[in-house]
């Protein structure tokens, strides 16, 4: 069954790199509808200049925030046009959706995140340090240079408040130390990169955001090092 839309007007667009955008939008009645930080929303045009049809966005915001934010990097006609909107403009957008969380009972998670995949994982580290959750969590989060990392300094003040969270910096076109940047890797993300920093590969929830083909190689990867399926979620960007 199709989920149900709701009229949203956006109200601030914000630059997080050259071509990453984050946009904030508020309902035009009522409060956000529940969701849980990892879900995605479908968002349409209310004219048809991306043919009447709508794209999946994870959601960037937590579910405390009285806005929903999506961010938005800037590939194809449909993200183009996203951030082309103008303050003031209405979109329709879904209900939440997805099954792209942590529950209850995992308690060490890895996040494996490709550029643009670290929107779900944002929301949910975010919202559980704001709820002071119990788990223990370590992102490691790839990109081609620093510029292009989305929320790396949002990452960083978590990290250096929250003893639970750490973050690994894959930079693979950065081939010198950076400073201010500690866990930085210039490598792909891959299995030994991941045993370096864990203290074994078992016991782990891993959780992978980003390409078809990141999500694919390091979901094969894992799954050749034994990990077990039922331990391991994807979700890919288009």
């Amino acid at each position: 069954m199709e989920a149900k839309t709701n009229l949203f007007v956006l109200k601030d667009k914000i630059n997080k790199t050259n071509d990453v955008m984050t946009l904030k939008f508020f309902p035009i009645e009522g409060g956000i509808l529940p969701f849980i930080s990892g879900q995605f929303v479908n968002v349409y045009f209310l004219d048809d200049r991306c043919g009447g049809q709508g794209k999946p966005y994870s959601i960037s915001s937590i579910p405390d925030d009285d806005f929903l934010n999506i961010t938005v990097k800037k590939i194809g006609k449909f993200s183009g046009a996203l951030h082309d909107l103008k303050i003031g403009e209405k979109v329709k957008i879904s209900e939440p959706q997805g099954y792209f969380y942590p529950e209850n009972q995992m308690k060490n998670i890895v996040f494996l995140a490709g550029g643009i995949g670290i929107t779900p994982f944002y929301s949910i580290i975010k919202n559980f340090f704001n709820k002071k959750i119990d788990k223990n969590i370590v992102l490691f989060y790839s990109n081609k240079t620093r510029d292009d990392a989305v929320f790396l300094n949002e990452l960083k003040d978590l990290a250096n408040n929250w003893s639970n969270f750490k973050i690994i910096n894959v930079f693979t076109r950065e081939k010198t130390e950076m400073s201010g940047v500690k866990n930085m890797e210039t490598e792909r993300i891959e299995v030994n990169m991941l045993k370096k920093y864990l203290k074994t590969l078992d016991g782990n929830y891993y959780f992978i955001c980003g390409s078809i083909g990141f999500v694919r190689d390091l979901w094969k990867e894992l799954k050749e090092s034994n990990v077990q399926e039922d331990f391991i979620r994807v979700e890919s960007f288009y």
